[in-house]
Parts: structure tokens; sequence; C-alpha cells
């Protein structure tokens, strides 16, 4: 009996069973776990995952018996609710953006093909730090003085696109009954809005070729075949050969998600408060660097790790998946 499994193996046990009504003959198979081969199957693919809990249970133990890691920790800790939000509201813009120009990318007009090579060249070629830089004082100050007009003009003044100039500060958060007697102003823009929007746009650059690749990989009659059942090539793409491409590239996706995960980090250039800014105000203000880098890095290794086996998890099942079929 074939297993997914190495260390299992199948053992049939067949029992002759002489009923009174019937005198039919049971047959049962079981499966049972050999701790020898389930041994050496741990050992061979997962003793880096065994190696790293041993030294989590160490760091935990370390933290737990320290009065200077648990204060490093009470201070740190309160940042991984701004990195995963960042790295979350990111990705799923980045994922919108990526599609959208992956589709430009395949098509055959040549104008939106190159307006979207270019895009995707140019944020892949600038570094993410030039990048966050921009956004947080070149491009929001410069949208917001084209909304609501120039910082020297007095505070009454009407902004240059008043519907505009009243959404925005409805959505961060100004008080409705002083926004028809105000205009938008830069610093009421929050850091991590534009993080986010640095990070969505520069890694829809990269998801977009991720998902390229992906309606790459799917073979021309495919889209041939659909077109021959009278769909058109929107409805091709969305029903035939998105589904198939999306799945392909699933694993690339999660590993894209850790990657911005990690990227996160630079958005301490920008004080925001994430983990590892407080990291940084922690072991400037209290000269305790190895303790606040200790527990930085125990974060980011815990959160990147369990990722990573979640995106294992499901390469494998991919792989099972496909050999079903």
């Amino acid at each position: 009996m074939a297993t997914r499994f190495p260390f299992l193996a199948t053992k049939d046990c067949t029992s002759m069973t002489q009923t009174p009504a019937s005198g039919a003959v049971a047959t049962s198979t079981r499966q049972f776990l050999d701790p020898r081969d389930f041994a050496r199957s741990l050992i061979q693919r997962r003793s880096w995952f065994i190696a790293f809990v041993v030294v989590d249970i160490l760091v935990i133990y370390a933290v737990a018996t320290s009065d200077v890691l648990i204060e490093a920790w009470n201070y740190i800790w309160v940042g991984i609710g701004v990195t995963i939000q960042i790295t979350i509201f990111s990705f799923l813009l980045s994922i919108v953006i990526g599609l959208i120009v992956a589709l430009g990318r395949v098509s055959k007009n040549i104008i939106i093909y190159n307006i979207t090579t270019f895009y995707v060249e140019l944020f892949r070629g600038l570094p993410l730090l030039v990048i966050i830089l921009i956004f947080a004082f070149v491009i929001t100050p410069g949208i917001i003085e084209l909304i609501a007009g120039s910082g020297d003009l007095p505070a009454n003044a009407a902004p240059n696109i008043p519907f505009l100039d009243d959404l925005i500060q409805r959505l961060v958060g100004i008080n409705p009954e002083v926004i028809e007697t105000t205009r938008l102003r830069a610093r009421d823009i929050d850091q991590v809005v534009r993080i986010v929007l640095a990070f969505a746009v520069t890694y829809g650059a990269f998801m977009s070729e991720v998902f390229r690749a992906g309606i790459e990989s799917i073979g021309k009659g495919q889209m041939e075949a659909a077109r021959s059942l009278g769909m058109s090539y929107v409805e091709a793409m969305r029903y035939v050969i998105l589904p198939q491409a999306i799945r392909n590239v699933l694993p690339a996706l999660a590993n894209n998600f850790i990657l911005l995960l990690k990227d996160t980090s630079l958005a301490s250039t920008v004080a925001v408060p994430e983990i590892s800014h407080l990291t940084r105000q922690y072991a400037s203000n209290r000269f305790r660097y190895p303790e606040g880098l200790l527990i930085l890095s125990a974060i980011y290794a815990n959160l990147t790790i369990g990722m990573s086996l979640g995106v294992i998890y499901l390469e494998s099942r991919l792989q099972q998946d496909k050999r079903d079929d």
C-alpha cells in the first residue's frame, strides 16, 4: 500500500473469521509507525528545526530568568503589531499592483507593455531604503501640496482640489467639525501610511514578475481552447489562466511575504514604531545593545521560521495535488 511518508510501512493482517450467518471472510489492513525510519527521516530532514527549537527554548529561559531581558522584551514586543500591520497591508496592496502590472507585461499593446516594463525596471533597480525616503519626504508632501496648495498659504485658504482635500482629511481622522475650515497638511499623513505605500509600490514590481512567470507557465493551448469556446480575452484570463497561474506561484508569493516582513525593519529609518525602531530606542537610551538585539533577533526568527514552515507545508500540498491530478 503506497504512502506519502517514507517512515510509514504497511502490514497486511488477514484474519479468518467464520460467522454463523454468512461465513464471510474479513480482511483488515493496518498501518504502523516504524520508529527507526521516523527518527532517521526526522534527523535527515528536520535537524535544523530541532536546533532552532533548542535555541529558542534557551532564549526563552534566559528572558524568563533575567530582569534586564524582561525589561527589553516589555519595551520591544509592543511593536510586533505595527510590524505585522505594515506587512499585511503592504502585501495586499502589492498583490493588486503586481497582478495589474503583470497583465500589462503580457499585453500585446505596445504602450501598456512599455509603461509597465518601465515601472518594473525602475522600482526593481532602486534600493528599497531610497524608495522609502522618497515616499516619506518627497512624494507624500508633493501630493499634499498638489491637493491642498502650498504650505505658505494661510490655513483658511481654499485647497486646489477641495473634494480630495476633504476626503483625505476624513480618512486620516481629522475632526469633521474643522475639515471645512482647514487644509490638509503633510504632517497629517502618518509615517505608517507612507511606509505602506513605499513597500506596496516596490514589492508590486517584484510581484508582477512572479505573476507574469505564472501566467507564461500556462500553455498557450489553454488560452486558445478558452477562446474557441467563445470566451473573450478577459474571461479566458479570469476563469482559465489566472486560477492556474496563481496556484503555481503561491509558494513564491509566500516567500515574498516573508521577505517583506524582514524588510519592515527599514521603517525604523523614518521613526515608525515597529520592533526595529523600538530596539534602537531601548538600546540607545539604556546602552544595552546586546539585550535589545537578542530580543529583536528572537522575534524576527520566530516570525520568519514559523512562516517558512507554512511555505514548506504549502509546497508539499501543491506537489501532492499535482501528483494526484
